[in-house]
């Protein structure tokens, strides 16, 4: 066994209560299935779920922590990445359309939801922090290829995304058919939602800046 249960539970554990902390990706996710329904926010979802393999796949190779030991390289990375979430944000904080209101022309298209939760989560630079700083918490020298751990723990990531974040994107889903008679209060969570995501890249700005 390359994983003992007790640490696989544990990892799941702390990674559950991780995931449940609203991150840039889950807020679009939830943003997109107030405007335009649950399949909206299911795109989104599995646009970020590739995200993180993605993030599995370079740590494995090595190549996340190398842009972490590159202080130019990590700095650009950071800046890029929060710049990126802060437009995402100011567009959701913009957006006005909701289920409810006649303008599906501006709705976005299945790539655009596919690919606004990908980059969300592939260039938040909390991800590189994440497989650096987290995941290697749980792996264990003595147990095997850390390589071969890391897939692991990344696929129990994965599943806990999944589980955390489908229901929450149905939740949302129901509550934007709820307030189809009030397009308004749609917008109004859209503009909470943005706001949240603009908050967190200005923070991430002001580390790195200040």
């Amino acid at each position: 066994m390359v994983i003992e249960l007790s640490t696989l539970g544990l990892f799941a554990l702390s990674a559950a209560v991780l995931t449940l902390i609203p991150g840039a990706d889950m807020l679009c996710a939830l943003s997109n299935a107030v405007s335009q329904g649950t399949k909206a926010g299911l795109i989104t979802v599995l646009g970020a779920v590739t995200g993180v393999i993605c993030h599995i796949c370079l740590a494995i190779a090595g190549v996340t922590a190398l842009i972490a030991s590159s202080p130019l390289l990590y700095e650009l990375f950071v800046v890029g990445g929060a710049l990126y979430i802060m437009w995402v944000g100011f567009g959701i904080l913009t957006q006005t359309n909701v289920i409810g209101l006649d303008n599906h022309r501006e709705w976005k298209s299945r790539k655009r939801l596919y690919s606004q939760g990908l980059l969300t989560n592939l260039l938040n630079p909390k991800a590189i922090i994440f497989m650096l700083a987290f995941i290697p918490q749980f792996i264990r020298v003595e147990a095997g290829s850390p390589g071969i751990q890391m897939l692991i723990l990344g696929i129990a990531l994965i599943a806990i995304m999944f589980l955390i974040e489908v229901p929450l994107v149905f939740l949302a889903g129901k509550i934007a058919l709820s307030i189809k008679q009030h397009p308004s209060i749609g917008i109004y969570i859209n503009r909470c939602f943005g706001g949240i995501i603009l908050c967190l890249a200005c923070t991430i700005l002001a580390t790195r800046l200040l």
